[in-house]
């Protein structure tokens, strides 16, 4: 498969709703303990004789969620298919409008001792499904309001493994707020992203 085609898959790779061959709190990265305040979901499966890991932190009560992507042993050129970097950010349970944009591109830069490829995308956030809000599943489908899910999107070489790593933090902002590249950096280094060694580690820092 060449490599824009894998990309564009991945997203589904990571989120398919397959069973999950490891579920816990073993992980191969470690974010700062106050980033956001829910627990991870932490799933494995293989794809092609390659474990592939999917770890994501819903949505908080300030609107904070985050995704990472991790395949062990394998390259993934992210940085050079930036379209795809959005494609990972993208939540797809609403068939509405997304209206997604690229307001920050691409760059390259030391964050966390690491050279980190991101940008920042934003579309319509979808609706958290409430009993007391009928409108938010009119239809028996979810549906996408006013505020918009700002998200950072990174990549880089998740050394001392071997590998490929893609993430997407994000924040749920009132229609209208912006996020420029300095607030954006400023989400990067609060996240304080750690590669743990070949084994796994604790989900947070202290």
């Amino acid at each position: 498969m060449r490599p824009g085609a894998f990309l564009a898959a991945l997203p589904l790779l990571l989120l398919a709703a397959l069973p999950a061959l490891a579920q816990g709190r073993v992980s191969p990265v470690a974010i700062a303990a106050d980033a956001i305040d829910t627990d991870p979901d932490i799933r494995t499966r293989d794809y092609k004789g390659h474990k592939a890991w999917s770890i994501l932190w819903p949505r908080d009560g300030t609107g904070r969620m985050l995704h990472l992507g991790f395949i062990e042993g394998l390259k993934l050129p992210y940085r050079d298919y930036p379209q795809e970097m959005l494609a990972f950010a993208h939540d797809a349970r609403s068939d509405e409008p997304a209206e997604q944009r690229l307001d920050v591109p691409g760059r390259a830069e030391q964050v966390w001792g690491r050279n980190v490829f991101w940008l920042v995308t934003s579309e319509r956030a979808v609706l958290e499904p409430d009993r007391k809000k009928p409108e938010t599943t009119a239809g028996n489908k979810l549906h996408r309001g006013d505020a918009r899910r700002h998200c950072v999107v990174f990549t880089t070489d998740p050394v001392p493994r071997d590998g490929s790593l893609v993430g997407a933090y994000c924040r749920e902002l009132a229609a209208g707020m912006v996020v420029d590249r300095a607030a954006a950096r400023q989400w990067l280094d609060d996240l304080d992203l750690v590669i743990t060694p070949a084994g796994g580690g604790m989900i947070h820092q202290d």
